[in-house]
């Protein structure tokens, strides 16, 4: 469920902060019909994805100060990571034992504030009045419907504007 919601609402954020909608351009097969989203859920649910945005700006802030403070280079850090889920041992990385021993005790650290960053996210999200459940059925709503999604952009300059 963890990475669920935190994944769904990274996802937001691509769709919110400018991934342009190539929807139209190929034929979709049929889908399965999604729930109506009104404009007043929307709107909630632009600005729960805003406040989401911004506590997921914060979180990768502290994420990347915990990585330099262990002594490494966040590329570094990356390395590792991508190397450990692809199944590769530490040997097979390339890195020195120091740089892995830094890694996996700024990875500790990283997984309080990743911990933290999803009770945020949850919070967000139903302090603007959504249930966690909701915001994902609008958010695979918004995934497939080119209308909704050009409603959220204008939505989203508005906000933007004031």
């Amino acid at each position: 469920m963890k990475y669920f919601v935190i994944t769904t609402c990274m996802a937001a954020m691509v769709l919110l902060f400018g991934a342009a909608s190539v929807y139209g351009q190929f034929e979709q097969p049929a889908q399965p019909e999604m729930p109506e989203v009104t404009d007043e859920e929307l709107k909630t649910f632009v600005d729960a994805s805003i406040k989401a945005q911004q506590i997921q700006t914060e979180a990768q802030m502290e994420m990347i100060a915990i990585v330099e403070e262990e002594g490494l280079e966040v590329e570094t850090y990356n390395q590792i990571l991508q190397g450990l889920q692809m199944g590769q041992s530490a040997e097979e990385l390339e890195v020195s034992e120091s740089d892995v021993e830094k890694f996996e005790s700024a990875s500790a650290l990283i997984g309080e504030i990743e911990q933290d960053m999803e009770e945020k996210l949850i919070a967000a999200i139903e302090d603007e009045g959504l249930e966690l459940q909701r915001f994902q059925e609008i958010f695979m709503a918004i995934q497939s419907d080119a209308g909704l999604q050009q409603k959220m952009q204008q939505m989203i300059q508005e906000s933007q504007m004031q």
